[in-house]
């Protein structure tokens, strides 16, 4: 069974427990209303009052005791959403595609870091010429040299998603201007080395980046589209 089966089973059956000891709460209390002599012996009969107190302390107990599981389970399935994000982007190499990385920000648990989140839009500008002079096939290369390099400096700060065609995006969690600068900085200097030897297909990379810090956007792609149209002005 996986854990989120787990987590799902005993989910349900606290909240079993939940409604048990709800009716047996209201029951008892029916009865004392709807009893008067019961009430009477309960004030007269020290003994009958102190167990009567013991039952309404141990129900109280176990309420507590059943709401601090709901929590527990509520954080081990946030825990569990958590890993396995992180195990998808493991499993992608980081290279995320955007209709990924749109699922990802819609999730509760990811939605809580867009406050602070940072998005680069990265374009390789000369792409279409170096399609058009030497082909496809070094275009290919190209794109393939540049995703080595989104990828070796961009996993060291956050996630690098492929938009489609020619564009990539930089994500940044808690994202500052100083950070999103020195992440496109090292990018910039790999691709100044790759230049120096890549002859006739050097990379030319447009890129802007937004921080949502700045911004306030509820949803993930208000950030990407504010990231394009600054791109393409």
């Amino acid at each position: 069974m996986e854990k989120r089966q787990i987590i799902s089973f005993f989910k349900r059956g606290k909240i079993f427990q939940l409604i048990a000891v709800i009716v047996i709460a209201v029951a008892f209390f029916i009865t004392l209303v709807c009893n008067s002599t019961l009430r009477e012996n309960i004030y007269t009969n020290s003994s009958l009052k102190i167990l009567c107190i013991f039952i309404w302390l141990l129900l109280i107990v176990y309420l507590a005791g059943i709401f601090f599981d709901f929590y527990k389970l509520k954080s081990f399935s946030k825990l569990e959403d958590q890993n396995e994000m992180q195990r998808y982007i493991q499993e992608s190499s980081g290279m995320l595609n955007r209709f990924s990385c749109d699922n990802l920000f819609n999730s509760e648990e990811v939605k809580e870091v867009l406050s602070k989140v940072g998005c680069a839009m990265l374009e390789i500008s000369n792409l279409p010429a170096i399609n058009n002079e030497f082909g496809r096939d070094a275009g290919d290369i190209a794109i393939n040299e540049f995703c080595e390099m989104l990828e070796n400096v961009g996993n060291d700060y956050g996630i690098v998603v492929r938009n489609g065609g020619n564009e990539f995006l930089i994500v940044i969690a808690n994202c500052t201007a100083e950070l999103m600068e020195r992440c496109l900085g090292e990018l910039n200097n790999s691709i100044d080395v790759y230049n120096e030897t890549s002859g006739n297909s050097a990379l030319d990379i447009r890129s802007s980046y937004v921080l949502n810090a700045d911004n306030n956007f509820t949803r993930f792609s208000e950030v990407i589209t504010l990231a394009y149209h600054q791109l393409h002005k």
